[in-house]
């Protein structure tokens, strides 16, 4: 069981890192050479009567463009190449194509198209999520123990997450088991009054990124693995040394879920979560790490 949720984590790990949101930007606009005359020659007039201004629009890769306040039908009679056709003094228009936001366009003061002038534009594509980095030490709170652990991450839009953590107790997984009254096999055991606790866990899981800001951003994440939590009662053995015994009924190892929220300002990150083993033993997760 252990194995098979870990093996399915992670071949989900890198399914949600290429997902990512678009949008339209112009990489160049200008006047065409003095030479140009198409503006004039192809005798596209607006409602005054007056030449309108040309613009050439080049976008490599790309098929489909739409148009808001341009006159006339735009012209696409090759691949990635758009003529169209606006008035002058017209302050900017609409452009759109799938999968990516559109883009309202403002000319610039000094390039307002003019009449009978031929104009360029070269648009691509630009995602709108840059990818990043998480390196978060996380600390877990349960009245009963604490526990420290690293949380990695990689989200554009979306991304995933790896956590564990441990109360850097080793090795303890007693034989022998008790109830919450210390009865050892129907019998009455003999308790020193110590017990030792260990807490370790292994999770992963999907990012979301919920708003982008230039310094700030937000992010869900939620995941889940396998972890164990141990609660031991140390006893009297009957070879007079000491042993130590599970007490089963607060004891618990199998599947971990978590989620929780993760903010980041600048390069600083901040993360606040709940964490679960079978949904008997909970703890709160916090940290403070860096995500660039």
């Amino acid at each position: 069981m252990k194995r098979a949720v870990l093996g399915l984590l992670l071949m989900l790990f890198p399914l949600f890192l290429f997902a990512q949101e678009k949008r339209l930007v112009v990489r160049s606009y200008g006047p065409s050479s003095a030479g140009d005359a198409r503006a004039w020659t192809s005798n596209v007039t607006d409602k005054n009567n007056r030449v309108t201004a040309l613009i050439e629009i080049t976008f490599p890769g790309q098929d489909s463009l739409l148009f808001e306040g341009i006159i006339g039908k735009p012209i696409h009679d090759f691949a990635g190449i758009w003529m169209v056709h606006v008035p002058e003094g017209t302050k900017g228009f609409k452009i759109a194509t799938a999968g990516c936001k559109p883009l309202n366009y403002t000319f610039p003061e000094a390039l307002i198209p003019e009449s009978g002038v031929t104009y360029l534009m070269d648009l691509s594509l630009e995602s709108l999520t840059k990818l990043r980095t998480l390196i978060l030490p996380s600390f877990s709170y349960n009245s009963a123990q604490t526990a420290w652990g690293i949380m990695l991450g990689v989200c554009k839009k979306n991304g995933a997450f790896f956590h564990a953590k441990t109360n850097h107790t080793y090795g303890l997984n007693p034989e022998t088991s008790c109830d919450a009254d210390g009865m050892v096999d129907g019998g009455k055991a003999w308790f020193t009054g110590e017990s030792q606790t260990s807490r370790w866990a292994f999770t992963a899981g999907y990012m979301r990124q919920l708003f982008n800001r230039v310094h700030s951003s937000l992010y869900i994440y939620a995941g889940g693995g396998y972890g164990a939590r141990i609660l031991a009662w140390r006893m009297y053995g009957t070879d007079g040394n000491y042993t130590y015994a599970r007490v089963s009924p607060v004891s618990y190892e199998g599947l971990e879920v978590e989620a929780g929220l993760i903010y980041r300002f600048h390069w600083l990150a901040f993360s606040a979560g709940v964490q679960t083993n079978q949904f008997k033993y909970a703890e709160a997760n916090m940290g403070i790490g860096v995500m660039f």
